[in-house]
């Protein structure tokens, strides 16, 4: 009788539920620090994005010595520049800026989801696609109302889901740790019945 042997690899699932929990217990805990984070990812993008313009400001420079076309490079040029050193300058307003914008990309696909139903006949679990759009919408409000005070808010929530989820990661681990172990001792049961007979 030949026994199907359980997944053994509960340690990867142990793993993920560690760093998830782990990650959780940082975004709860230090939850004005993501937001500095966050605004430190914000300068150096800015300064690569500057730095992406300058290249293309060199490019330009070459296209016009060559007298090649190079009116739409250094366009390009100038507006990364310019992008790039307001968002490094100005981390944090850029950082609300971005914030406000998907709040308003939000509301927009939300008003337009329920335009579209207004015009749509027999559409299926319409109530659910009600309700996610008046959810896109008030999320897309409450952003542009209060980009980092909400920011802060889904930071916390999201370590809370975390750490939930950390959690049913390292039972899961253990539950298939117990199965494999159960696999085991059947096998060696099996072999023990085979051997007998």
């Amino acid at each position: 009788m030949e026994v199907k042997k359980a997944n053994s690899g509960w340690i990867a699932f142990l793993v993920s539920g560690i760093v998830a929990i782990g990650y959780g217990v940082l975004a709860i805990s230090f939850t004005e620090q993501f937001i500095d984070i966050l605004e430190i990812v914000m300068r150096v993008s800015g300064i690569c994005i500057a730095a992406t313009g300058a290249i293309f400001l060199i490019a330009a420079i070459m296209r016009i010595r060559k007298k090649l076309p190079w009116g739409l490079i250094l366009l390009e040029a100038v507006a990364l520049i310019t992008v790039g050193v307001l968002s490094a300058i100005y981390a944090t307003e850029a950082l609300k800026l971005l914030v406000i914008l998907i709040g308003m990309w939000a509301a927009i696909i939300g008003a337009f989801m329920l335009l579209v139903m207004s015009r749509t006949k027999n559409l299926w679990n319409k109530g659910f696609y009600i309700v996610s759009a008046i959810l896109s919408i008030a999320f897309g409000v409450l952003l542009i109302a209060h980009p980092f005070g909400f920011v802060k808010w889904f930071i916390s929530l999201s370590g809370i889901i975390a750490l939930v989820f950390g959690l049913i990661m390292m039972m899961f681990g253990f539950a298939i740790r117990r199965a494999d172990k159960e696999v085991k001792v059947e096998v060696v049961e099996s072999r023990i019945e085979e051997s007998n007979l």
